[in-house]
């Protein structure tokens, strides 16, 4: 039975229990990848930040504004009016320093978008192979009840001949119902891979999707297909360096140390102490009624702030401290990246060994064994324990292999994942 058929016939009975799918769509692994770039929720939302950051700069570079005084004097004790006019002036490059911080801050914000996406994208193949590996296993089951509906067929005729006792018959049937029992946990299986994959692509979670192009993620069970190509894996070296030039996590902590040196210069900046510079205009007519004449001046001012109890001096100390615990952080993601791809390698090339012997050793002799097991069955050779037990055994087998070729697909997304480059 073809995937798109066991797809089909999912739908079909989930439409036979009382649900209808909205929609069905054919998508590849290339396509799932790029619609979740421009669709997964958590991307869209981390985007929208994205201007809330930008907006800081153009707070950081805005000056500040003067400040107009106007004095009236009520009471015949005063006399004098005024009219001034102040203008803060920042000192020690503040503005710039405040301009680097929040330039820091895009950048940081780029890369946390940039390190979601990666994550996402990450998320997205998991899902697409996990969905690939559920259909695959169905499939699978298809065919093992194919099988055992074989047997069946045998055992009836067999017993029509009065070859057997009809309990054979009725244990190969037994065996036959076992395997249509693990049709409804791998049928739901696939629909809670279809979900998951639904909600990272950021559509209805009810889509039938019929994956594309999924040779490379399914083993071929009993068939005599041959295994898909194994990846070919370059040296360790090579990925941990082209880790240390992708991974987004060390950029992150990168671009730390350099919001920590912004801040770092920023706090040295506020102990510069501000300038104000004043002007103003008084004039003087003198009492109502009286004979004084109107009398006028021009005041020029200026103010300092003087750093007598605070010289800002903990801010300094809380930036410097930062930026220091930004660049250990540097040292620590680093050798957490090194850790990461080496496991991640290891793990390749275990699940590659494994899916060797197993396509080169013990399928193929699992094939044998089964063909001889029904061979002789049918030949009344041998009785229907002996059959039972062989395909059984065969059964195990490949269910182990599912589990193996799962296990190196598994591992060929943390290793892409570790070195956070596409890979394959």
């Amino acid at each position: 039975m073809s995937k798109s058929t066991v797809v089909w016939a999912l739908a079909l009975a989930l439409l036979g229990n009382g649900r209808a799918w909205a929609q069905t769509r054919s998508l590849s692994l290339p396509q799932a990848l790029a619609y979740a770039q421009a669709h997964n929720p958590q991307l869209l939302a981390a985007e929208a930040s994205l201007p809330v950051a930008q907006a800081q700069v153009r707070v950081a570079k805005e000056g500040l504004n003067p400040r107009l005084s106007f004095d009236y004097p009520f009471g015949a004790g005063e006399t004098k009016r005024s009219l001034g006019i102040e203008q803060p002036i920042e000192l020690g490059g503040k503005p710039a320093a405040r301009t680097q911080v929040a330039q820091a801050q895009v950048q940081q914000a780029n890369l946390q978008i940039n390190d979601l996406l990666w994550r996402v994208r990450n998320q997205v193949r998991q899902a697409f192979v996990s969905l690939a590996l559920a259909q695959g296993s169905l499939a699978q089951t298809q065919q093992a009840i194919g099988i055992n509906q074989q047997l069946v067929k045998i055992a009836r005729l067999r017993l029509l001949a009065g070859d057997i006792a009809e309990a054979d018959l009725i244990r190969a049937q037994f065996a036959l119902a076992q395997e249509q029992q693990k049709l409804e946990p791998q049928q739901n299986q696939v629909q809670q891979a279809m979900i998951r994959l639904n909600a990272l692509l950021g559509q209805p979670l009810d889509t039938v999707l019929q994956l594309q192009g999924v040779g490379e993620f399914t083993p071929p069970g009993l068939t005599t297909q041959p295994l898909p190509a194994l990846v070919q894996l370059p040296p360790l070296a090579t990925l941990e360096r082209l880790a240390l030039t992708e991974r987004t996590d060390l950029a992150l902590a990168q671009q730390a140390v350099q919001l920590g040196a912004a801040q770092v210069n920023l706090a040295k900046a506020q102990q510069v102490p501000d300038l104000t510079l004043a002007g103003s205009f008084t004039w003087d007519p003198g009492p109502p009624g009286g004979n004084t004449p109107l009398t006028t001046a021009l005041i020029a001012g200026l103010r300092i702030d003087l750093p007598i109890f605070t010289h800002h001096g903990g801010e300094v100390s809380l930036a410097q401290a930062n930026q220091a615990q930004a660049q250990a952080q540097v040292t620590v993601v680093k050798a957490q990246i090194a850790q990461e791809v080496a496991s991640a390698y290891q793990d390749v090339n275990s699940a590659q060994r494994s899916l060797t012997q197993d396509d080169q050793v013990l399928l193929p002799q699992a094939r044998e064994v089964l063909d001889l097991a029904f061979k002789s069955y049918q030949a009344g050779e041998t009785g229907i324990t002996d059959v039972l037990t062989v395909q059984q055994s065969v059964q195990a087998q490949l269910e182990s292999f599912y589990q193996d070729f799962a296990t190196y697909e598994r591992s060929l997304t943390q290793l892409e994942q570790a070195v956070n480059a596409p890979l394959f």
